[in-house]
């Protein structure tokens, strides 16, 4: 009876542990696509790890670089970021899985699909 009460509480802690939001994952650069429905926005979005604080920047294919105001993982991989502009505030809501991720930009133009890729580099 021990040994199973022991084995339960094993496998629950372990299937806690893995459910966490592992920030780790999201370190790098990725490939990223929205599709405003007149045109394909591509880029590289690079995320960084400065004393335990997610950060972040987009790259983009015209080789604009816009730093992010705000990057979060929350609970069940969920991905925020905003980015504020002289115009706007930009917030993307995305689901993080494994080495991509998919949601919708928000702007005050309406929505978006966003996708991304990790960049595995060699």
């Amino acid at each position: 009876m021990k040994k199973w009460f022991l084995l339960l509480l094993v496998l629950g802690m372990s299937t806690l542990a893995f459910s966490q939001n592992n920030t780790d994952q999201l370190i790098g650069k990725w490939k990223y696509k929205v599709d405003t429905g007149s045109e394909l926005l591509t880029g590289e979005i690079n995320f960084t790890k400065d004393t335990g604080k997610l950060s972040g920047k987009a790259i983009t294919a015209e080789g604009n670089t816009i730093p992010f105001t705000k990057v979060e993982l929350k609970e069940n991989n969920i991905l925020n970021i905003e980015i504020q502009t002289d115009s706007d505030v930009l917030k993307v809501t995305a689901k993080l899985d494994n080495e991509s991720f998919s949601g919708t930009l928000a702007s005050y133009q309406g929505e978006a699909p966003i996708t991304g890729k990790k960049v595995v580099e060699p």
